[in-house]
């Protein structure tokens, strides 16, 4: 499998931008197909229409953060795409269901947390599957981005275009993404706006912070980890978040709701009805990681994430050639960081299918 392309940036936020949008013309370019085809699929949008749609959310963004609106100018002179191009592919979760559907804009992924106190010689660990359109293996981009605004160096994996995704920081916090949903329509800052928040704080504290400041545009997930040893769980739903916490040092998260503070009525969870998958695959992360217990280390992660249990919709998950094509969803990428000592391993694909290349934070 080709590889995604990796690069080296460093600069302002216009800067940093704008070397993003030079090198990744094509792979934005591949994005914007994508959801421009999605937009249509699902709310009957057309790309015009979600541009002009996307600029409803500069104000809350400058709010938010003004430096990542210079972030997404800078892309879009770099690519020669217009403004509004990268704007919504930056604000995508929010405008794929303009219409009838809510939230499910980021697939059905699987997210492991393990912290000091079941990780091998008192490493923590992070690791994840994510499962959405395998077509976006074209769209997919690597970053090391050095920001000159006294934020942390971001090991990145995202869309390219897209100025907050998955990834790990400098400070030693890394952050993966499981989509949740609810039958009401939420209305705040763009999920991947404030990803990008989490990925630029240095404790797990100052990330919580960060993805709960504004309200979100959408119900999501958040698994959090941090070199400190320690690993947590954040669940945001329309009005409201809870913050899980390892037992016995291990955490899983799928595609619904887990937290029994949640009264979540007179709203009710959507996203288990779309992935019904995500019982499962919870349960079976959960029961294969707690049957090593502890010593746990990278390649014991990597195995439950090269699952096929409930195949093809198991943890490793493949296009399933029965469900209408506009609706497979396979894993994109595999990822399994040490948080302790700043080692990051990525399977571009399948896990069962493709090696894991090592990278650090470091380098």
């Amino acid at each position: 499998m080709e590889k995604f392309p990796y690069i080296e940036i460093e600069g302002t936020s216009y800067e940093i931008g704008f070397q993003e949008g030079k090198s990744f013309g094509k792979q934005i370019q591949n994005s914007m197909e994508c959801y421009k085809q999605m937009f249509m699929d699902y709310s009957q949008l057309e790309w015009t229409r979600a541009k002009e749609l996307s600029r409803r959310f500069i104000p809350i963004i400058k709010e938010y953060n003004a430096d990542y609106l210079e972030e997404i100018r800078g892309i879009a002179e770099g690519s020669g795409f217009d403004f509004e191009d990268i704007l919504a592919l930056n604000c995508r979760s929010e405008l794929v269901f303009v219409g009838k559907e809510f939230d499910k804009a980021d697939g059905a992924c699987t997210s492991i947390g393990i912290s000091s106190e079941a990780g091998k010689n008192g490493d923590a660990f992070l690791g994840h599957n994510w499962d959405w359109k395998t077509s976006q293996r074209s769209s997919m981009v690597m970053m090391r981005i050095r920001q000159k605004n006294g934020k942390p160096t971001i090991f990145m994996v995202t869309e390219a275009g897209i100025i907050g995704k998955t990834g790990f920081n400098s400070a030693g916090l890394g952050l993966y993404l499981n989509a949740l949903s609810t039958n009401e329509a939420a209305k705040g800052l763009p999920l991947h706006i404030a990803m990008r928040g989490i990925l630029d704080s240095e404790t797990l504290a100052e990330a919580v912070g960060a993805a709960v400041r504004m309200p979100l545009g959408c119900c999501a997930n958040f698994m959090l980890g941090h070199k400190n040893g320690e690993c947590i769980d954040l669940e945001i739903e329309n009005e409201d978040f809870d913050v899980l916490y390892p037992k016995d040092g291990i955490i899983v998260h799928t595609n619904h709701f887990i937290s029994p503070r949640f009264p979540l009525t007179p709203r009710k969870d959507t996203m288990k009805y779309k992935t019904p998958d995500t019982f499962v695959r919870l349960g079976r992360a959960d029961k294969l990681l707690r049957k090593k217990g502890k010593e746990i280390d990278e390649k014991d992660i990597q195995a439950v994430l090269a699952d096929h249990v409930e195949y093809p919709s198991g943890i490793c998950r493949h296009d399933d050639p029965k469900v209408p094509e506009g609706l497979r969803m396979g894993t994109v990428f595999s990822m399994v960081v040490n948080l302790t000592q700043g080692d990051i391993w990525f399977c571009k694909g399948n896990p069962c299918e493709c090696e894991y290349e090592r990278y650090s934070i470091a380098e």
